[in-house]
């Protein structure tokens, strides 16, 4: 496949389609043709600046459209694009600036004291430019890109506790949006859904897929993604073809899509990667929309650029004990090798190598961790034949498709963000009542959670365990994202070590759900209270539940909100607002939700109850 810039095949599309919408979000709509102009606005600003090839740009802007048409112009001056979320701890952001060291940023219109406070703490001396297009055209001869050059870094967890950026490849973005554009048919006019944060490469498959063939990127309301009941409405409403997300908001949006009357008439496909997506739910969907709406499930690490292994589920698949992963997709082999490198045979498990030519630069600023997933190939031995060590499990099924496994080290995944077990441990040891840590992940049905397994210092020791959590929870959350903090902290005497004096992961206590010595509120006492405290207490690692306890000081985060309110909906068959949860998280205010639904649709709540 020729080589050619994604940003040029945009600007191709917008010389084709200038009147078409290309990115729609609740700020307002841009069309091709004023997409085009912002973008090379601010591209003529950071040339002014001095910005150009090579050099790495954050983005930090909250209108979706700011921040794409800063994407658009970083590419066109040569730069990389650096696009972080302000929702993030201020302290992980700091630290992913300073491993970033810019000289130049691109920021939002709107005064933003997140995004000055961490600019002036990593990067003081940084020049901004501003991404509402204000600046004067400045016409100069558009950069020409090469296949090897830096164009992107995205960040994910770090071994030390610091987040890990993977320094994406110019060459390696185009060939797979021509290729799912392509392998789904996309064209002028399909409408794509970008549910996620523009701080995870899934944000370009989102975002470049619809724009390299005059399509529209279509934002939702920011709190549309975690109340499913929204997003199914939305989904419909506003005519989506597309959209990409992890299975456990698929589960969620499958769940009200499904207890509504909702058509999805538009929807032709959903694509789902991150996780893995449970054969009985896939077959849930098919028995509602038959074969009308493809489901894809892709694999693939953030360092081999997105997706490298794809499978179209059917109605056979859903037999199976395990979903497979698929087939790889051009120009990618996988490789299933033993640990002394040598391939296995059909059906047995191994290691999943990717060989191929369209993988990341590697990790920013870490050459010896780069060099130890990207190894010349076992098999041929050549030092110019890279493969990247996945560390994932797999097996090649009788059809040739590849099915995963799990991880090989301390690498998990939860709601499709990657968790480095390793680095929450790092962060724990810096606080002063830790004296060691290990942390394990458990998969507690459809709600897996982390446990962190504690020496406390000895001034530690007889804390109050609400107290501790408390203190450990808030220390954690300046420094990673919401789902690297454990739910459960087990303090425990000794932890379990091997002969050579390590941690003993396999012999670490078996994980309990953390105990609650006092509740707020009293118990629950209605059918209604009751029937909710089972599902509150069926995704969150907490032995009892109060009326007035708060869901997210129990241990619940935005993606098991999805999931409470799609048991609620499973459960009694109605839909409860996110935003009238949110306000006052507790069973008190979902059961007087529930029941006002309830009584709105006048839905006999004893016979629910008892079903």
């Amino acid at each position: 496949m020729t080589f050619e810039p994604i940003h040029e095949l945009v600007g191709s599309a917008a010389l084709r389609f200038p009147g078409h919408v290309a990115v729609e979000c609740p700020q307002g709509s841009l069309t091709y043709a004023e997409l085009d102009e912002r973008a090379e606005r601010i591209a003529g600003a950071l040339r002014a600046a001095g910005a150009g090839a090579g050099d790495f740009v954050p983005v930090l802007a909250r209108d979706r459209r700011e921040v794409i048409a800063a994407v658009l112009g970083i590419l066109r001056v040569g730069g990389a694009f650096v696009p972080l979320d302000l929702a993030a701890p201020p302290g992980r952001l700091e630290d992913m600036i300073a491993d970033v060291a810019p000289r130049w940023a691109v920021v939002g219109s709107e005064p933003d004291t997140v995004a000055a406070q961490v600019l002036a703490e990593a990067a003081p001396g940084v020049r901004t430019v501003t991404a509402d297009g204000s600046s004067p055209v400045v016409a100069q001869a558009p950069h020409r890109g090469s296949p090897d050059d830096p164009c992107y870094v995205f960040f994910t967890s770090g071994s030390t506790g610091r987040p890990k950026g993977i320094v994406g490849r110019l060459g390696s973005v185009d060939p797979y949006i021509r290729w799912e554009a392509e392998l789904l048919g996309v064209t002028a006019g399909w409408r794509v859904g970008n549910l996620v944060s523009p701080s995870f490469d899934a944000f370009l498959r989102d975002v470049f897929l619809p724009l390299s063939v005059g399509g529209t990127v279509v934002v939702p309301p920011s709190d549309t993604v975690l109340d499913p009941a929204a997003l199914a409405r939305w989904t419909d409403e506003q005519g989506i073809d597309l959209v990409h997300c992890v299975p456990t908001l698929f589960r969620a949006l499958a769940d009200a899509a499904l207890t509504s009357d909702l058509t999805l008439s538009s929807l032709r496909c959903v694509a789902l990667s991150g996780e893995l997506l449970a054969p009985a739910e896939a077959g849930r969907w098919f028995g509602r929309f038959g074969d009308r709406i493809r489901l894809l499930n892709l694999y693939g690490p953030s360092e081999t650029t997105m997706t490298k292994t794809f499978r179209f589920i059917t109605r056979r698949d859903t037999e199976r004990s395990c979903l497979p992963v698929g087939s790889p997709m051009p120009d990618t082999e996988v490789l299933l090798l033993d640990e002394r490198g040598r391939p296995v045979g059909p059906g047995a498990v191994g290691e999943i190598h990717l060989r191929t030519p369209h993988r990341s630069l590697g990790y920013l600023g870490l050459p010896e961790e780069t060099a130890r997933v990207f190894v010349p190939n076992p098999l041929t031995g050549d030092p110019d034949d890279i493969v990247y060590r996945t560390g994932d499990y797999g097996r090649l099924l009788e059809d040739g498709a590849l099915e995963f496994l799990g991880r090989k080290d301390h690498q998990v995944k939860l709601g499709g963000v990657r968790v480095e077990l390793t680095g929450v441990e790092t962060v724990l040891r810096t606080h002063p009542a830790v004296a060691e840590a290990a942390v394990s992940v458990v998969n507690d049905d459809d709600a897996p959670y982390l446990c962190a397994h504690l020496e406390l210092s000895p001034d530690a020791a007889d804390t109050d365990p609400e107290l501790l959590h408390t203190a450990l929870s808030d220390h954690l959350r300046t420094q990673l994202p919401a789902r690297a903090v454990p739910a459960v902290f087990t303090a425990v005497a000794e932890l379990p070590r091997t002969i050579s004096g390590k941690i003993d992961r396999a012999a670490l206590p078996t994980p309990v759900r953390r105990t609650v010595t006092a509740t707020a509120g009293g118990e629950p006492q209605t059918p209604t209270e009751r029937t909710l405290a089972e599902l509150w207490l069926g995704i969150l690692p907490v032995g009892r539940v109060g009326l007035s306890d708060d869901f997210f000081a129990s241990g619940g985060t935005s993606l098991l909100v999805v999931e409470l309110l799609s048991r609620v909906n499973r459960a009694f068959g109605v839909s409860v607002p996110l935003r009238a949860f949110l306000q006052s998280p507790t069973i008190t205010t979902l059961a007087e939700a529930v029941e006002r639904e309830l009584l709105a649709a006048e839905a006999p709540l004893d016979d629910l109850l008892a079903i």
